[in-house]
């Protein structure tokens, strides 16, 4: 029996299933081009921003990224610590369209964004949901889409969103197609469309791993009830969910997570995460006020009773739907169950690495919300439905101002987002006791230069996080830069036991110990990384540097080749070489490696000033005088090409039968040990 008709019951059933009321194409045009500027105009202060957070590993020191296209690198993600092969495969067409230039990323996400808003608002047309455009105007301009729309490595989200509601919009429809037709083939193109659509989602983030279940509440929303039916054509949806479901997992604690232990607590600790993330995340839909990149970090472990109160609440509510089921409890119920179903991965009962930041996050609710805002637009257009005159004008008034109001709110919070220093500042402000804020300002301060303040973020990173090796490792860093060599030895000696084996921790450490004048020592460390890692081409020069600052230059040379026959474009090892060689008066030698270095880089005047010198050297003179006239064309003002070449010259133009020494022998003074160390930036993995 279909539910009585309520002036306050947003009417699903009929009798008969019936087609969606037809939309005139202008109205749909003008519709959706209001929804593209509500849901664009609010990131205009962000355009321009620079990466942000995870950016790095995302995307700008991301192997997958940043070379050509790899299947293998980037489908079967053997270097990933998380596995979104369609992102990835995204990221990567963004990065050679636009390089470093972040406004592109920007623009996209802004467009996938207004898409998702778009398909929201046709999602809940084709459900004949009362409120539909309303539900993507709002969605559009809510501030808790800010975190996923103006940080770029969130294109996971964005991505995602669009994938997934054209899912949902295929599904509804084969749905349909299958109760008008009684038959179970009936709809199998849009049941097709539906399954595609929904494993790109899949291969774009796994968030969206709990579709089959909506698809299964759908059914009971629609009928009151679940078929065996129903089950059956939901089948293959739960098989990709549960096949891509298990990959994330294992990539998430084989990679994302790896050996470190995050400290969610037990059974009761994690009840209460999410009894408490349950009515945050609803209160931040329903008062989007106080939005931060990183929330405080709930003490859980053991639990406080209170933790558990939202618990009962929840039951309470669900108990007076199901009992008014049949009128206004069936749409709270869907909606609510949407909610929780898709936000359950997230709420603390599986471990992800996020939780080593905080416990919640806007970015997880970008896609579970749509149920609530759908809703209240429901709710709002069925109310508004039942004015009239005045009344019926004051509603739309205050509607207006809710959707301004939320637009204008958008707009400031992405205004902290347009770079790394005013989005942590921005979260400092209310949350003093983010240890990543701290951590990441501090690598903002220090790549600005300010090395004061950066030491004092590193400090308080490691005061909040001592159980983190990265926080050492950064804090290890500053000390090394403030000459306090002994406390960045100390620092990363307690990094490397945190966390073993990880090379970055062990290279600083050897810095430190040369710094400290224990250059055996580092020495017996390097090799010891060098043989464990003989790809760790960082770790290889610093060894082979060390060896020739240590006059042990057989087995410097031997590590310059060993790593050039590895990686033939580490130009600085190259080079490095070819200072040594030049030091030994080996200029035949040298003259090699030096040619290869320029024919890489054919517009550096030192390379071909060191070039012609050391062919000079050789007899090879008119080889080095041209390779000096290269130099000097290609910088006027080079004193030494110039002198170089008027040396080589004179006893040209002189009776004098031999060639004295010329002056200028290249300058390849060898660089110290890496005095510039990149602090590992934790990813916030997982997402």
């Amino acid at each position: 029996m279909p539910p009585s008709r309520s002036p306050t019951c947003v009417q699903i059933h009929r009798d008969a299933p019936q087609a969606a009321p037809a939309t005139r194409p202008r109205v749909v045009l003008v519709g959706a081009g209001m929804i593209l500027l509500a849901a664009c105009l609010p990131y205009l202060p962000v355009m321009h921003g620079g990466w942000q957070w995870d950016d790095d590993t995302s995307i700008t020191a991301n192997a997958s990224v940043l070379g050509a296209y790899s299947f293998s690198d980037v489908w079967i993600a053997r270097h990933s610590p998380d596995y979104f092969p369609l992102t990835t495969t995204m990221l990567w067409l963004e990065w050679h369209a636009f390089g470093n230039a972040t406004t592109g990323y920007h623009v996209v996400s802004m467009l996938l964004h207004a898409a998702a808003s778009i398909l929201l608002w046709r999602l809940l047309a084709v459900m004949r949901i009362p409120g539909a455009w309303l539900a993507g105007l709002l969605f559009a301009v809510h501030p808790l889409c800010v975190e996923s729309v103006a940080w770029i490595s969130e294109l996971k989200n964005t991505l995602t969103q669009p994938l997934f509601l054209l899912a949902a919009i295929h599904w509804v429809r084969a749905d349909e197609q299958a109760e008008t037709d009684q038959a179970f083939t009936a709809g199998a193109t849009q049941w097709a469309l539906a399954l595609f659509c929904f494993l790109m989602a899949m291969f774009a983030k796994t968030s969206v791993v709990m579709f089959p279940v909506v698809i299964l509440l759908h059914a009971w929303w629609k009928r009151g009830a679940v078929s065996f039916r129903d089950i059956l054509r939901a089948a293959p949806f739960f098989l990709v969910s549960l096949l891509l479901g298990l990959v994330t997992i294992w990539f998430q604690h084989g990679r994302a997570i790896g050996a470190e232990v995050i400290p969610v607590g037990g059974p009761a600790s994690r009840f209460a995460i999410a009894g408490m993330a349950i009515p945050f995340y609803l209160s931040k839909i329903l008062l989007p006020i106080g939005l931060l990149p990183i929330y405080p970090r709930w003490q859980v472990d053991p639990p406080h009773i209170w933790q558990f109160i939202s618990w009962p609440c929840l039951a309470a509510l669900a108990a007076a739907c199901w009992f008014n089921r049949r009128t206004w409890g069936r749409q709270i119920l869907f909606a609510g169950g949407f909610f929780l179903i898709m936000i359950l991965p997230v709420l603390g009962f599986i471990t992800i690495s996020y939780m080593r930041i905080s416990w919640v996050a806007d970015h997880f609710v970008y896609l579970p919300m749509i149920s609530i805002v759908a809703l209240l637009a429901a709710a709002i257009t069925t109310a508004a439905k039942q004015l009239t005159g005045n009344a019926r004008h004051a509603a739309t008034a205050a509607t207006a101002t809710i959707v301004l109001l939320l637009a204008i709110a958008s707009f400031r919070d992405a205004a902290a987002w347009v770079d790394e220093g005013t989005l942590w500042q921005h979260t400092l402000r209310t949350n003093p006791d983010a240890w990543q804020a701290h951590n990441r300002l501090g690598v903002w301060k220090l790549n600005a230069g300010d090395l004061e303040a950066a030491f004092g973020h590193f400090q308080a990173s490691t005061r909040l996080r001592p159980d983190l090796a990265e926080t050492h490792n950064n804090l290890g860093v500053t000390l090394l830069k403030r000459g306090d060599n002994a406390g960045a030895e100390r620092e990363f000696r307690a990094a490397m036991g945190l966390q073993k084996n990880a090379p970055l921790f062990l290279r600083n450490h050897a810095e430190a110990l040369v710094a400290l004048n224990r250059s055996p020592e580092a020495i017996k460390e390097l090799t010891a990384l060098t043989a464990a890692s003989p790809g760790d081409t960082a770790a290889g020069q610093m060894l082979a540097d060390l060896y020739a600052n240590t006059s042990r230059h057989p087995e410097a040379e031997a590590e310059y080749q060993r790593i050039l026959s590895m990686n033939p474009q580490a130009h600085s090892v190259r080079k490095n070489l070819a200072s040594l060689l030049v030091s030994k008066s080996r200029f035949a030698a040298a003259s090699e490696q030096l040619g290869l270095l320029a024919q890489a880089m054919p517009n550096d005047p030192g390379l071909h000033n060191s070039l012609g010198v050391c062919l000079v050297k050789c007899g090879r003179l008119e080889e080095g005088i041209a390779e000096l006239r290269r130099a000097i064309a290609l910088a006027p003002d080079f004193k030494q090409a110039k002198e170089n070449l008027d040396a080589v010259r004179a006893p040209l133009n002189s009776p004098a039968t031999t060639l004295p020494g010329v002056p200028g022998v290249p300058s390849l003074a060898k660089p110290p040990l890496p005095s510039t160390l990149a602090p590992t930036l934790a990813p916030a993995l997982g997402r």
